[in-house]
């Protein structure tokens, strides 16, 4: 019969220059100074309040970086979606220019190349990606 180690659940936030490790199943907390620290604090401070070996149970670390760069990566998560919206837009007003050059003025593949400054390979990709969406 295999015993199930005990797993005990470490917060890790940040307050001024220290990271703050929480320990809500022995109810106590401590202080690191790097990230590398946290576990062994962490294992020190379990093992001191259960009278467990160190080895003896599992850490399950959270780490919550600071709010403020929270808020920071959350706003550069919605300009990537931003600039990924526009992006697909330009693309679409680009196949639609090739086509209306070929379909409303008749050019070929070599004359919108030349006119654009695209190779032909990439109008012929750009005629047959509306071919394609339509």
């Amino acid at each position: 019969m295999t015993m199930t180690r005990e797993t005990y659940r470490v917060s890790v936030s940040r307050e001024g220059k220290w990271w703050i490790v929480d320990i809500p199943g022995v109810d106590y907390r401590t202080q690191a100074r790097s990230l590398t620290e946290v576990d062994e604090m962490a294992r020190d401070l379990v093992a001191g309040a259960t009278g467990a070996d160190e080895d003896s149970f599992d850490l399950d670390v959270d780490v919550q970086p600071p709010a403020a760069v929270v808020d920071q990566l959350g706003e550069a998560v919605e300009l990537e979606t931003s600039a990924q919206q526009v992006k697909a837009q330009a693309a679409q007003i680009r196949r639609e220019a090739v086509r209306r050059l070929r379909a409303d003025y008749g050019l070929s593949a070599a004359d919108i190349a030349r006119s654009l400054g695209l190779s032909r390979g990439r109008v012929y990709q750009l005629l047959e990606d509306h071919q394609q969406a339509a």
